[in-house]
């Protein structure tokens, strides 16, 4: 059976990301918030995207990149360049780290210095899932919304065009009290996977796992939980 690694966010940790990685023994979901915080957003990128072109590894949007997007503008869904929010994200989430990572420091600069890796941060899904010998597994950043049922939101969130995933603070990038809630309707023998909110350790049961153990703090290890064999994988 083949195992996935879902790896909580890296928040730009290039050298964490990397050591969890380097042991992960077949595939790698990485549950979103690459940027921000840590040193080197730019490596944190540059890993992920190396994998994901040896098809080894999947990642999600985060918060910090939805932040980030909104700043820079999505014209598609009316979001043009934002001084403010550019503003924002630079003080409230620590998008100040991602500047000096890309040797920017204005909105244009960022733009030009992150290239393609600003397009690869806008094509991010908000949520994945799959199945291995009849068990499903799902990835989202934060939470799936309990009220509402799963196919109905997994629908909304795989749907590219659907303004309402990037508008305020949604559901599935922001939630924090009710992680370990999930939809009433969650298909047997599905376990979802988030990062989002610090933990000392992974939370691990057979329907959910939490797996944000850094927060993008200094001095903390970076972990990623091993899929359905639930081995839990550090950084140094």
């Amino acid at each position: 059976m083949t195992s996935i690694t879902f790896i909580g966010d890296p928040h730009g940790w290039s050298d964490r990301l990397q050591q969890v990685v380097d042991q992960a023994p077949d595939r790698i979901v990485v549950l979103g918030d690459l940027i921000d915080r840590g040193p080197d957003s730019r490596g944190v990128i540059r890993i992920c995207r190396e994998l994901e072109e040896r098809g080894r590894l999947r990642c999600i949007l985060g918060n910090h990149e939805l932040a980030l997007l909104k700043a820079m503008g999505i014209p598609h869904f009316g979001y043009e360049p934002d001084d403010y929010l550019f503003e924002l994200w630079s003080i409230g989430y620590d998008g100040h780290t991602v500047l000096s990572a890309y040797d920017a420091t204005t909105m244009d600069e960022l733009r030009a210095a992150m290239g393609s890796d600003l397009d690869w941060l806008r094509s991010l899904p908000h949520v994945l899932w799959g199945e291995e010998d009849g068990r499903g597994w799902m990835a989202v950043h934060a939470a799936l919304d309990p009220a509402q049922p799963a196919a109905v939101t997994l629908g909304r969130l795989a749907d590219p065009q659907r303004s309402e995933n990037w508008a305020g603070h949604p559901y599935h990038l922001y939630e924090k009290r009710r992680q370990r809630d999930l939809p009433f309707d969650l298909p047997a023998n599905t376990c979802v996977a988030s990062g989002h909110v610090p933990q000392d350790r992974p939370w691990i049961d057979q329907s959910r796992i939490l797996c944000d153990t850094t927060g993008g703090k200094s001095g903390r290890r970076l972990a990623g939980v091993v899929w359905p064999h639930q081995d839990v994988l550090w950084s140094a």
